[in-house]
């Protein structure tokens, strides 16, 4: 498992899991189930902040990214319809390290599966340093698509925030998302996280 896998609580599954399961996979990564209740309670309460959008497609709403820094001292990452819809998929790291020592963080969801033919929605939310270009995501057949960042700042720091939707054409073919990449100024490589993504 790699250190990212085991920071980040990726809700990629067929159908939509309601707000409280997804805080308690994300809060079980952080410590004992007694932190559990704690962190769900958290994110309940705290407001979100929208940080990017996702745009419609594939027949589905466009959607938000949202932004929560919580009681419990996280920050969260959350793919929504809206502020106030329970129904979120995403994660939650410390609020004092979001990106885990690293210049990326990002998480995929998805509808249907697990092949890519068979996905009937493709999503990507994530977060990168300020310092960072440009983010690309590695196709499995070799090709690259560009996201769009957007400046945030969240608990006095800046980052960039970012929501990608794939297109069906891409899913139709058997083609899916294998890695988020973060490049600089001149379009080299400085980070790059496994999508986990199994087609």
């Amino acid at each position: 498992m790699t250190r990212r896998t085991r920071r980040w609580a990726i809700l990629a599954v067929a159908g939509v899991l309601t707000f409280t399961l997804a805080g308690a996979v994300v809060a079980a990564r952080f410590g004992a189930s007694g932190d559990v209740e704690t962190l769900i309670a958290a994110e309940r309460s705290a407001p979100l902040l929208r940080v990017a959008d996702i745009g419609a497609g594939n027949g589905k709403p466009a959607r938000g990214v949202f932004a929560q820094i919580t009681s419990s001292g996280h920050f969260c990452l959350w793919d929504a319809v809206s502020a106030s819809s329970p129904q979120r998929q995403g994660g939650c790291d410390p609020v004092e390290d979001p990106l885990g020592g690293r210049l990326l963080s990002a998480s995929l969801a998805y509808e249907g599966g697990p092949a890519a033919v068979d996905v009937s929605d493709a999503r990507l939310v994530g977060l990168v340093a300020a310092s960072v270009a440009g983010v690309q995501v590695l196709m499995s057949d070799g090709t690259r698509r560009e996201v769009l960042l957007k400046k945030a700042s969240l608990g006095g720091e800046g980052f960039q925030a970012f929501g990608f939707r794939f297109g069906r054409a891409d899913l139709r073919r058997g083609v899916g998302p294998t890695a988020v990449i973060a490049v600089d100024e001149t379009g080299e490589e400085v980070d790059r996280q496994p999508t986990g993504f199994a087609g």
